[in-house]
């Protein structure tokens, strides 16, 4: 009867190693892209103070970024680093959002 109950305990203390690990959770969903229209909202609330018109004229302080002849990675660490007068954004934008930004100041029309 001992070996028995002490077969048992063996066999209950055993058993969670044995155990099945619980399925993985799914894959995070990968970050949508900022949309256009968010992009320029953003812009409006975080640039035109300095770069009027969404980009399109110059502001108080800031050049007119439409037509920049920067490509989009320099405008992404112009963005991040700042740049004369202008304030680095690396604390106050997420990396997706200066990512939407630099795209948005690259698409602007040069006129």
């Amino acid at each position: 009867m001992k070996v028995l109950i002490g077969l048992a305990l063996v066999v209950l203390i055993a058993a969670p190693a044995f155990a099945e690990e619980p399925p993985a959770a799914p894959p995070a969903a990968p970050p949508q892209e900022m949309s256009t229209q968010d992009a320029r909202k953003l812009f409006a609330a975080s640039c035109s103070w300095c770069h009027g018109m969404f980009g399109m004229k110059a502001g108080k302080g800031g050049p007119k970024l439409a037509g920049t002849t920067l490509e989009e990675t320099a405008v992404y660490t112009t963005i991040v680093k700042g740049r004369g007068s202008m304030p680095s954004f690396k604390n106050t934008l997420t990396d997706d959002e200066i990512k939407a930004l630099a795209k948005y100041i690259k698409a602007l029309p040069n006129e």
